[in-house]
């Protein structure tokens, strides 16, 4: 009887979590970041209720999730860019901000994501998501949260 066996090993004692997990990639991560997120909105899971059940925790998801859609590029950019513009949109009207730069429109949209008490799951996730987009727009000290949040993804994929 001629058995084949299978031998898994454990990675290496010095290896990090993703490399246990395998090149995932960052078109991957930003789809099971989507998913993450869409569950986090609909909040019916005990994990969700959990984790995410305050508002400013589903912000602070959405805004990762408009990073990683950043960084991931193609589709997933063209998202995130079209949920940035939307609500950079809302607020750069005339009427409300006229002539907000980059900076100014990551300032509101991140006080907008994360200081109301949102009845609804879905603006704060709207907000976060274009906050963490517009980090990366306007550059100077929100940059600088973008680059962080972005290598740190980086190293998941």
């Amino acid at each position: 009887m001629n058995h084949m066996h299978t031998l898994l090993a454990a990675p290496a004692s010095g290896a990090s979590f993703t490399q246990g997990l395998g090149a995932v990639g960052l078109s991957s991560l930003a789809g099971a970041g989507f998913i993450v997120l869409i569950i986090a909105i609909r909040n019916r899971s005990k994990i969700t209720k959990k984790y995410f059940d305050d508002r400013r925790y589903l912000a602070g998801l959405a805004a990762v999730t408009g990073v990683l859609f950043i960084i991931a590029g193609g589709t997933w950019r063209m998202l995130a860019q079209g949920t940035h513009d939307l609500a950079a949109s809302t607020l750069t009207d005339p009427n409300i901000i006229a002539g907000a730069s980059p900076a100014g429109i990551a300032l509101v949209l991140t006080i907008m994501a994360f200081l109301p008490e949102w009845q609804r799951r879905v603006p704060p996730a709207f907000f976060g998501l274009g906050a963490g987009v517009s980090w990366g727009l306007a550059g100077a000290y929100w940059g600088i949260l973008f680059k962080v949040i972005g290598e740190m993804l980086v190293k998941l994929a």
